[in-house]
């Protein structure tokens, strides 16, 4: 085991994570709410975890979600999704990661999403993908719930600027259905999933 010292060390590095993750999505939500959007569950961020102590893994925030819904239509919105760890869902990623997309349900209203969660890296019997440059439809039919999305590497968001031109400004655009223009807007800045587990060095 590590010494005292470099646990506290580690330990406050993760609230440093934590912290700078929380002003990310502050910047996102108030973005958002300025452009008509609201969170469809409240301040809450997180679900899956356990204060049990034989489940440390789900101690950690390894993920965090926000969805958002504009004017009442609860079956469409658009959200981001930061994952830290995604090993224990499917994903062996070595970097953090935003999904960004839209989501439309058929049958219920939007809350939060599993299908944001594994959105473009999920491959079963009951999903159905396809891809567009940096652009990935997933269709979900167990649920009725379709996204398109795009990953992002959460180092590069580090100011305001960014934050709007990489994440606000297309996933408006994927919300008006301006998918061509979205796609432009993130060319060069999107990952795919081998950079995203590792695969792309």
């Amino acid at each position: 085991m590590a010494t005292g010292k470099d646990i506290k060390e580690i330990y406050d590095m993760m609230k440093t994570v934590c912290q700078e993750t929380s002003k990310l999505m502050i910047v996102i939500n108030d973005m958002m709410e300025s452009e008509g959007f609201k969170a469809v569950s409240g301040g809450s961020v997180m679900w899956d975890r356990s204060s049990h102590f034989r489940s440390p893994d789900y101690w950690l925030p390894y993920f965090l979600q926000r969805v958002f819904a504009k004017g009442g239509n609860l079956n469409k919105g658009i959200g981001i999704n930061v994952i830290f760890d995604g090993s224990m869902h499917g994903i062996e990623n070595t970097i953090p990661f935003l999904t960004c997309g839209l989501l439309e349900s058929e049958k219920d209203k939007l809350n939060k999403s599993n299908e944001l969660y594994v959105a473009g890296w999920r491959d079963d019997e009951e999903v159905v993908k396809t891809e567009d440059g940096k652009l990935c439809v997933t269709n979900f039919s167990e649920t009725g719930i379709s996204t398109t999305t795009y990953y992002l590497p959460i180092d590069i968001l580090n100011d305001q600027d960014k934050v709007h031109k990489y994440i606000i400004k297309p996933l408006i655009n994927l919300y008006r259905g301006q998918f061509d223009d979205a796609k432009n807007m993130i060319s060069d800045v999107a990952i795919g999933l081998e950079e995203i587990v590792g695969q792309g060095d």
